[in-house]
């Protein structure tokens, strides 16, 4: 009996100060206008830096933060509605789409130009690849700086956000756990991952939505929304098992839970849930946090807030430019966006849970995170009288090529109005299947840079001792694996161009065929010889540290050799080009119907 009061007394000591404490905090920072998401941070940071708890008390603080991750993700993944980003997400799309690989790849750049090791930086680019839905529309809601729709364009925007970091984390995550597992190892893992995701997206979005609704409508709304928890914390533990994190697995099911029916009912009956659990998470985020930590690294705190806020301004600029936004709301909107969201704690939690990042870098991290929750209400508020000064101020010259640029913009987009439907279908398409290939040649060359060596060794070790042959071999199945996507990309470019072509005739009213000589360039492209040359290009770029420049010389003769022959029978009249899709007929039976 002794034993069992000890074990209640921790409990409910542990949760009387961590609750009482994260109020008080949350409290005072929502009078000063600041999320109370601040306020769990701050109330673990006091906590671990001005209390000593005892190791009974960090268990139940460890387990009450598990359970707070898995109700956060659930919750997140509620609020995203796959019927409505396919209505009306079309350009919150394009912007994610656009910023989110260049958010990646800009904060590795900068992790590596910063001295950290590839894990590092990779962690680094997606932990500053999102911003915090929560703080960010708190801020514009209380500044009013913008309207409803631009507001909810924001809000779509962050949900994708969040389904990219989703897949993003499940794709460090072989990464961060590379160092403690074996070739097999991770051969294993990655096939356990693939079939988890196939099953989720295939089977759990078709399946789980009409089971939830079937049953729903057999029982009352409390058990239907304990269903629905109950089966978050299952597919949690199944992510788990398969190596990934538990948020993955929450906030799928909480994705699956959102094409339901019964949608609002479990969301209402799980925010509270959430607000209790959440607060723990992010009180044991905190509590990884030390204050000397932060006074020794607020330079790399800096450099880590300006790298974020550099690039999320620029890169979703970017993408409001190529959708077709003014500049001066893609430039309000890219800064009312640089507050670092959810998932950098949640990512940058697992990182330093796996062994992946140091605490150094976890607690920058989180102090950043801190700085663009603090600094944003500042930012967004003057960000619209900043770029009207500078525009103001500008040379002539610069406002003359902006506007020539705009009006390029504007053309391209007049052309893609103009082409037919099926045309229209067809560029689309094109684009769609090479944004999706430059991807799969990106994961390729990223999983061949961290497993390569790995690889290399184990065949020189248990098979035979000829690196030689063992690294043209790795390099030679990393040509093949890269040949198909690089050849759909530049297939799909020839598309893309060719139908571009067709829209500029029909803007401009000129008749098909008319004013033309010579096969426009792309016309005489063929996609396997341009495939290879684009794929010797990538093994070219991205060496890896054994004797690549050895093996990559011999598949360049090669390829050299391939294209030589081909060349060689399309002039002997042996071989034809390939031709291009025969879209004209389809414009044609279009009939310029928009």
């Amino acid at each position: 009996m002794g034993e069992r009061a000890m074990d209640e007394t921790i409990l409910i000591s542990s949760m009387a100060l961590l609750i009482m404490l994260a109020a008080l905090c949350s409290i005072v920072l929502t009078k000063l206008r600041l999320p109370a998401l601040i306020g769990f941070l701050v109330a673990g940071i006091v906590i671990s830096n001005c209390f000593e708890l005892s190791e009974d008390m960090m268990s139940v603080v460890k387990i009450f933060s598990d359970l707070g991750l898995i109700m956060l993700m659930l919750a997140i993944g509620l609020e995203i509605d796959i019927r409505k980003i396919r209505e009306q997400g079309v350009f919150a799309i394009i912007v994610a789409a656009v910023q989110l690989p260049l958010m990646l790849v800009g904060g590795t750049v900068a992790g590596t130009f910063l001295g950290f090791n590839m894990v590092e930086s990779i962690v680094l680019g997606a932990v500053i690849s999102g911003s915090s839905t929560a703080v960010v529309l708190s801020v514009l809601k209380t500044q009013g700086i913008m309207s409803s729709e631009q507001i909810e364009s924001i809000i779509l925007i962050t949900i994708m956000e969040d389904i990219g970091q989703v897949i993003i984390l499940s794709m460090i995550t072989p990464m961060m756990e590379g160092g403690n597992l074996n070739t097999l190892g991770i051969a294993n893992l990655l096939i356990s991952i693939a079939f988890f995701m196939i099953i989720c997206f295939i089977v759990g979005l078709r399946v789980i939505p009409r089971l939830i609704d079937w049953i729903g409508g057999r029982i009352s709304d409390e058990l239907v929304s304990l269903l629905c928890v109950g089966l978050a914390f299952s597919l949690a533990m199944a992510a788990n098992l398969m190596g990934l994190s538990v948020a993955i697995g929450s906030f799928l099911m909480g994705v699956m839970v959102a094409s339901t029916a019964k949608r609002d009912i479990v969301e209402r009956y799980v925010s509270p849930l959430k607000s209790l659990f959440m607060a723990m998470f992010f009180i044991f985020v905190g509590m990884e946090v030390s204050i000397n930590a932060l006074m020794e690294n607020v330079g790399l705190i800096a450099v880590f807030f300006l790298v974020f806020a550099g690039l999320k301004t620029v890169t979703v600029f970017i993408g409001y430019w190529i959708g077709n936004e003014k500049p001066r709301n893609g430039f309000v909107s890219a800064v009312s966006l640089c507050a670092m969201g959810e998932f950098a704690f949640i990512i940058s939690k697992q990182a330093l849970d796996a062994g992946a990042v140091t605490d150094t870098f976890y607690s920058s991290v989180i102090g950043a995170a801190l700085v663009s929750m603090f600094v944003l209400p500042f930012l967004a508020r003057g960000c619209g009288s900043f770029w009207d000064k500078m525009e103001s101020i500008s040379p002539k010259p610069l406002r003359r090529l902006c506007l020539r640029i705009n009006e390029g913009r504007s053309k391209s987009y007049a052309a893609i109005l103009a082409m037919s439907n099926n045309v229209r279908k067809r560029y689309l398409a094109g684009l769609g299947h090479a944004y999706l290939c430059i991807l799969i040649v990106i994961v390729v060359e990223l999983t061949y840079y961290f497993f390569y060596d790995a690889g290399f060794d184990w065949l020189i070790e248990n098979v035979y001792d000829a690196p030689e042959l063992w690294d043209f071999l790795l390099m030679s199945i990393n040509f093949w694996i890269l040949l198909p996507p690089c050849w759909v990309i530049i297939r799909s470019l020839r598309v893309m161009m060719y139908a571009y072509s067709l829209g500029l005739k029909r803007l401009t009213g000129s008749k098909l065929g008319e004013g033309r000589g010579r096969p426009l360039f792309y016309e005489g492209v063929n996609p396997l010889i341009a495939g290879v040359l684009l794929d010797m290009f990538i093994l070219l770029v991205f060496p890896n540290e054994t004797q690549t420049l050895y093996s990559a010389i011999n598949l360049l003769i090669a390829a050299v050799v391939i294209i030589a022959i081909r060349t060689y029978r399309l002039r002997s009249g042996k071989a034809k080009l390939v031709p291009l899709p025969d879209i004209r007929e389809c414009d044609e039976q279009g009939n310029g119907m928009q």
